[in-house]
């Protein structure tokens, strides 16, 4: 019986809170002039005695708007729109009155109603400002302490995956501007992970033009999608930022900073990262990256660039959690500068420095049995792994305005990683009366050394014709490597528990590779007719890569390693470069954009490969 009265209270409870929040609001918001329906203005939702956010929505094509779930008690409606005076509306929701129908709401124009100026503090949660949604950040409530990812995550249309992929409005986000620059180069975990959230003002979300469309004012269809950091007025005056440290038994600890001081045009920040209890440092995109282009030289290339990529393989070696995958310890440590500044009147400055020290260690002990018929075999291994990799990173960016019409834009950046390579695998195989069937080891070492190098530089010049333009751009690469190795195994197989054969690898090995290339382009583009251009453009780039892999064998009779492996020694050598030149013509339509052109080109290519 007391069941059934618990069953029946549960009940009643759950009937009385689904009661409290059953309150309903709709409406239509009107212009009193043009006498047509708002759309896209914000309806908010606040609380009547603190003003805090309950809900929110927008406005359809029609103006109307519909929010439900409101439980009792007294609120403000406040509905807002960039073209348009706000309304603030107080109300109540009771037992007596759970839906409530304001009608039209009337909206007056900014631009055709002069009336008294209103100084208050509401902001709309979300205002689409053009193409740009804009959230107000300080409508959305997070812990004391977040840092920007987490005030992502509160954003409607905004997602942020587990290894901190940002999506917004169903695409991936590749860029994170704070005040409209680049905080730490391109990748946008830096600034949602280090920045705090206290910090902002607004997000804004929109799709970022490319640099051609931006110059001829001509849509192209290519964009980015990108989150601009706008951050608060008493940010840019003085000195803020975070520590975090902790420490545990067996010798762990976690720590990291950051510090910023903004003012004005001027931003500069310093952050800083060290642990040995597996947590991702700042990113890792550097070590990727030049690690596929230095594995790229080492094995040859052909065409006319660098495919940069790694295998899950490869950055499992680096103890990187990919899928993952990750294991053993991992001693991470890094830091950095970011600096931006408007110099003059005229040089804009970008710049940052990185540097990243990733240590995973491993030791994997395997127990396995495994019986077929009568025969059982007991294999035992321990594997032991020491992976260091220290990596250097600096990036300009420099813009220079000559004037309205002329701009120079210089943007290197430059690469520096070393690393060692260790692992050593212990094995054995016996049956289970105690009898060996085989054991051995293998050690294997590497060390790589190497750079990347790349510069852009674009001239821009603008004409009195609204989408007359003309670029040169100038693209240059070296990347450089090189390398060594060891290789030592024995594998001894048994008989009667006496040696009965020996199997063993004994090899040092060098490697080196480099690349040097340019590509330079011209680009001029005339304006037709209304939303159609004409673009001309040519070419010309080359590529030289070379590849060098030696690999001796111990010799027995001279004690040296001067027994050249042929199977495993190599020397590539590619020229690959190409002339191109050619014209299109765009179109720009309300529902579509096309192009149609011609383009010819030149290439040549030649390879010289030499084994053993």
């Amino acid at each position: 019986m007391r069941k059934v009265y618990l069953l029946l209270l549960l009940i009643g409870c759950s009937t009385a809170v689904l009661a409290q929040k059953n309150g309903t609001i709709k409406g239509v918001a009107f212009d009193t002039i043009s006498k047509q329906p708002v759309a896209m203005a914000t309806i908010s939702v606040l609380e009547k005695k603190d003003s805090s956010l309950v809900t929110f929505s927008m406005t359809d094509a029609a103006g109307r708007f519909e929010l439900k779930g409101l439980a009792n008690g007294e609120y403000r409606l406040l509905i807002t729109h960039v073209n348009y005076h706000s309304s603030n509306t107080v109300f109540t929701i009771s037992d007596a009155e759970k839906i409530k129908d304001f009608g039209s709401v009337a909206m007056a124009d900014k631009a055709k109603v002069l009336s008294e100026v209103v100084v208050g503090n509401d902001a709309p949660p979300v205002t689409l400002i053009g193409d740009t949604v804009q959230y107000n950040a300080g409508s959305f409530r997070v812990q004391p302490n977040a840092n920007v990812e987490q005030l992502l995550k509160k954003l409607p249309g905004v997602k942020v995956d587990k290894d901190g992929t940002v999506t917004a409005q169903g695409e991936k986000v590749n860029r994170v501007l704070v005040d409209g620059k680049e905080f730490f180069g391109n990748d946008p975990k830096i600034a949602t992970r280090n920045l705090p959230a206290d910090a902002v003002d607004k997000v804004q979300v929109y799709d970022k033009q490319s640099d051609q469309a931006q110059l001829t004012g001509f849509d192209d269809g290519n964009y980015e999608k990108t989150i601009n950091l706008k951050l608060k007025k008493d940010k840019k005056k003085g000195l803020f930022g975070k520590i975090m440290a902790g420490a545990g038994d067996k010798e762990r600890y976690e720590g990291r900073f950051n510090v910023n001081s903004f003012k004005g045009a001027r931003q500069m920040s310093v952050i800083g990262m060290g642990n040995n209890t597996n947590a991702e440092g700042f990113s890792f995109m550097d070590i990727l990256n030049f690690t596929g282009a230095l594995n790229q030289m080492k094995q040859g290339m052909s065409g006319g660039g660098v495919n940069i990529s790694m295998s899950a393989d490869d950055a499992a070696s680096y103890g990187m959690a990919m899928g993952g995958r990750n294991s053993g310890i991992n001693t991470t440590a890094g830091g950095g500068v970011n600096y931006n500044n408007l110099i003059g009147e005229k040089l804009d400055l970008q710049s940052n420095y990185f540097y990243n020290r990733f240590n995973p260690e491993s030791i994997t002990r395997t127990l396995r049995q495994t019986t077929s018929g009568s025969l059982t075999n007991i294999d035992k291994s321990v594997v032991n792994t020491d992976n260091m990799n220290n990596t250097h990173r600096v990036n300009l960016n420099l813009l220079y305005q000559i004037d309205s019409m002329n701009s120079i834009r210089i943007t290197p950046s430059f690469s520096y990683q070393k690393t060692k390579n260790r692992s050593r695998r212990d094995f054995s195989a016996e049956r289970s009366d105690g009898s060996m069937v085989n054991a051995g080891f293998s050690n294997n070492e590497s060390n790589n050394e190497g750079y990347t190098f790349r510069n852009d530089i674009i001239y821009r010049k603008k004409f009195q014709r609204k989408g007359r333009t003309f670029s040169l751009s100038l693209n240059s690469n070296l990347n450089k490597s090189d390398g060594d190795g060891s290789l030592e195994s024995i594998i001894n197989s048994y008989t009667n528990g006496n040696i009965s054969k020996r199997d063993t690898l004994d090899q040092r090995s060098t490697s080196k590779g480099d690349l040097k290339g340019y590509t330079a382009r011209a680009v001029y583009t005339e304006p037709l007719w209304k939303r159609t251009l004409l673009e001309f453009s040519a070419g010309k780039s080359n590529t030289t890569s070379t590849s060098e892999k030696i690999t001796y064998n111990f010799n027995k009779n001279s004690g040296k390693y001067d027994a050249i492996n042929a199977a495993q020694t190599n020397d590539f050598e590619n020229i690959y470069g190409y002339t191109t030149a050619g014209f299109r013509m765009r179109k720009q339509g309300k529902k579509y954009n096309y192009s149609l052109g011609v383009n010819w080109q030149k290439a040549e290519l030649e390879g010289k490969i030499i084994t053993g």
